[in-house]
């Protein structure tokens, strides 16, 4: 078992169970898979620096997968038939006029040319429909290294437009996507004692911290749920200060400590007509009866949410 696969013919019934259950699993880890870079940035480079080539490549390259996973406070994820987690295959990248693709996408199994045929298309129609369902209910977004996820996902909430023309208006944008709850695990270690300061890749982290999962790595479905499981064991094993790490990109982390600060202007306040986007911020997560629960009293959850092996 492992991730739901997600196609044109199935994307609305998909999304209408991920809304349903959405109450009782407030915590969404993503990830992202996507074709790859133009601009390689030198870690030298400024902040400013680098969003520009985050926009170049975002702005010119395609997405994949956008993998998702739930969780509920306690770490336990939704029982959904097949996997426990949703991976969304979208058509937009053509393998056949752009062949070049980082090593780790080639190796992962992904058929790109059943993307192709069946994937969904990054339309207004997607768009619409991920707001509505995924990202408008609040609650905690979760990610690893977490930049280019932001910005292909603001791409597909978008419609497929233009990234931002400046860092600011882009973090600005993030904020009216997930209301101040997002958070980058990679920026989040370098607050746990004997995680090198957080310079550890996505494997080594779970590895270190002994977290194992069954499925594919390098398809987003996989590696969200590991970047869920993540989460939740740095919160059981270190005191995290969430309020002090929400909002802050690793290799971002100075533009979005500016943006927090109090006297800063608060992207919140504004109209989705002023920004531009139309993206509505996300409402609080409303708690309401779960649908999902057992005769015992618990939330029912697929039997993988324990520990299982990884598989690189």
């Amino acid at each position: 078992m492992g991730s739901i696969d997600v196609w044109e013919h199935n994307f609305e019934e998909q999304l209408e169970l991920i809304a349903a259950i959405r109450p009782c699993f407030p915590i969404v880890a993503l990830d992202t898979e996507f074709s790859g870079f133009i601009h390689c940035t030198p870690r030298r480079f400024t902040e400013e620096e680098r969003y520009r080539d985050v926009k170049h490549n975002v702005d010119n390259l395609h997405v994949i997968q956008l993998g998702f996973t739930l969780f509920d406070d306690h770490g336990n994820q939704p029982m959904a038939g097949p996997g426990v987690s949703w991976q969304i295959n979208f058509s937009d990248y053509d393998p056949d006029d752009d062949p070049s693709l980082p090593t780790p996408i080639r190796k992962s199994g992904i058929d790109l040319q059943r993307n192709r045929r069946e994937g969904v298309s990054s339309s207004e129609r997607c768009a619409a429909l991920l707001r509505e369902k995924l990202f408008c209910q609040g609650g905690n977004f979760v990610t690893f290294h977490g930049l280019y996820d932001v910005a292909y996902l603001l791409k597909i909430l978008t419609g497929g437009k233009p990234l931002p023309d400046t860092l600011r208006e882009f973090m600005t944008e993030a904020w009216s996507i997930f209301g101040g709850r997002l958070f980058d695990i990679k920026y989040m270690a370098r607050f746990c004692h004997g995680l090198l300061g957080g310079e550890l890749g996505l494997e080594k982290l779970a590895n270190l911290l002994k977290v194992e999962a069954d499925g594919v790595a390098h398809q987003a479905g996989f590696d969200s749920l590991v970047t869920g499981l993540i989460f939740h064991e740095l919160h059981k094993r270190w005191e995290i200060d969430d309020e002090q790490v929400s909002m802050i990109l690793y290799g971002l982390e100075s533009a979005c400590q500016e943006i927090k600060a109090p006297s800063s202007f608060n992207p919140l306040l504004r109209s989705p007509a002023s920004t531009g986007s139309g993206i509505m911020a996300p409402l609080p997560m409303m708690r309401s009866p779960c649908p999902f629960r057992s005769q015992r009293g618990g939330v029912s959850v697929h039997p993988l949410a324990t520990p299982y092996m990884i598989k690189w």
